[in-house]
């Protein structure tokens, strides 16, 4: 199976979350709708990442049943975030995300790790965290992201 990685969009993301993209208005922009937990602390950290070419093959995805998850770009170039509503190969959705653009993933929304493309990233991440698990991974039939087409 292939699912083409296609442009985001505030609209095209929102079943899954929130976009979290700068405004040409001045002022503060709010982006706490999308955040999401079960009464646990704030964990607030970084991960790099190496970056990947396309098209690429992957056999697991994870949720957090218990928190949303917030990527915000340092520094990137694109990067592309795999999610889904089910853990079910038809609903898996591909977006390419540009600099300077992060992303919150709904609390129990499937997704794939981080993938950055063009060169290494650096990305802040947030989420809510104690001692339990909260991450729950699955392996999934071979499915490649395919590049987008131009």
């Amino acid at each position: 199976m292939t699912i083409p990685i296609e442009p985001v969009t505030a609209a095209n993301f929102s079943p899954y979350g929130q976009l979290i993209a700068p405004s040409e208005a001045y002022g503060r922009q709010s982006f706490s709708a999308g955040l999401s937990h079960d009464d646990r602390p704030v964990a607030l950290s970084t991960t790099h990442v190496r970056a990947v070419q396309l098209p690429i093959t992957i056999e697991q995805i994870e949720r957090h049943p218990f928190s949303s998850q917030t990527f915000v770009p340092m520094e990137v170039s694109r990067w592309v975030v795999v999610v889904s509503a089910s853990p079910e190969l038809s609903d898996l959705r591909g977006f390419i995300v540009g600099p300077g653009v992060g992303v919150t993933i709904g609390r129990g929304i499937w997704h794939y790790q981080l993938t950055a493309l063009d060169s290494d990233a650096t990305f802040v991440v947030l989420m809510w965290k104690d001692q339990s698990t909260d991450e729950e991974i699955i392996s999934i039939p071979p499915v490649e992201l395919a590049a987008p087409s131009n």
